[in-house]
């Protein structure tokens, strides 16, 4: 049997897919790197006078036995009502600890409400969930 003589062809280098490849690499570092800047608008404001706000926050604690804390000092529920009525707060600061019984809190809560204070932040941890 006689088989045809096999011709030896020496490889090519095909260019046409390479430079494809580098454009399409080109294009994606070019739209990564150059992205638009932020559209801002230039005005001059207005200068103003006035006085600077004062915001009164008082933070009250209660603590799992449900004492009130003012500034590091246990209060009571009276003592806590007539330094309210004449700090007059902007805002109060509730920071109960997670053992305490809402009762507690709720008390406090009322006698903010009944002071006039509507202003209430109950104060929390943020739990980090993984």
């Amino acid at each position: 049997m006689k088989f045809p003589k096999e011709y030896f062809e020496e490889p090519k280098l095909v260019v046409i897919p390479i430079v494809d490849v580098l454009l399409a690499v080109f294009l994606f570092l070019a739209i990564i790197a150059f992205k638009t800047p932020f559209v801002s608008v230039f005005v001059q404001l207005p200068k103003g006078e006035g006085k600077k706000a004062n915001l009164k926050i008082i933070n009250i604690s209660v603590d799992k036995d449900g004492k009130l804390l003012f500034k590091g000092k246990v209060v009571t529920l009276s003592k806590l009502k007539e330094i309210l009525r004449e700090r007059k707060p902007f805002v109060v600061n509730v920071t109960a600890d997670e053992r305490t019984p809402y009762k507690y809190v709720a008390r406090l809560l009322s006698t903010l409400q009944a002071i006039g204070i509507t202003n209430v932040n109950l104060i929390l941890k943020k739990v980090l969930r993984g």
